[in-house]
């Protein structure tokens, strides 16, 4: 699903991922570590299948809290920044997030067939042409189901359903390539 992994940001699913690869401390209070991620460069060829180059830059710091105290497996804060930039236009897009995010395991197997709540509070994702202003805002409160045909992040991604959205989350499961292939002048 690749419009669901870029739109969502690579921080968000850096985070999430990070959560299911962080040993769950078994003392009562917190066990509370921070992660810095890049900066990270890579240059799509490619980009959205437009043939033109696209630089992305990423970099992301984020505080995991192991065992959160909390009826939530997992949870963790994230600040980050995912910038585009076109060869071709000189059109740079940022997409910043700052967010809480926090993973439950609301049934199945955690080795086969599960499903997980995952709600994110804040801003999931401000997209912004640099010059230009803002494109597009996802905030406020969302809170997603996803269905894994195994362990999380480890197997396939079977489903994504929105449960609630509370604060406008317009482009979560949107196409990414949609938007970003004009906002870089592109299309």
């Amino acid at each position: 699903m690749r419009g669901l992994r870029l739109h969502t940001g690579t921080l968000v699913v850096a985070a999430a991922a990070l959560l299911a690869a962080i040993p769950v401390a078994s003392a009562g209070n917190p066990d509370v570590q921070h992660f810095t991620f890049g900066p990270f460069v890579t240059t799509d060829d490619d980009f959205c299948g437009t043939g033109t180059s696209v630089t992305e830059t990423f970099h992301a710091h984020t505080t995991v809290w192991n065992d959160p105290n909390q009826p939530v497996d997992a949870r963790n804060h994230s600040v980050g920044d995912d910038v585009f930039t076109s060869a071709v236009t000189g059109v740079t897009v940022v997409n910043h997030a700052s967010f809480s995010f926090t993973d439950s395991l609301i049934s199945g197997d955690p080795n086969g067939v599960n499903t997980h709540e995952w709600t994110f509070k804040g801003a999931a994702m401000v997209t912004r042409v640099v010059g230009s202003g803002v494109l597009e805002r996802d905030v406020g409160n969302l809170v997603v189901h996803t269905t894994w045909s195994g362990p999380e992040f480890d197997s396939e991604l079977i489903d994504t359903e929105v449960i609630r959205d509370a604060g406008g989350h317009p482009r979560f499961l949107a196409d990414f390539c949609a938007t970003m292939i004009p906002a870089l002048g592109l299309g």
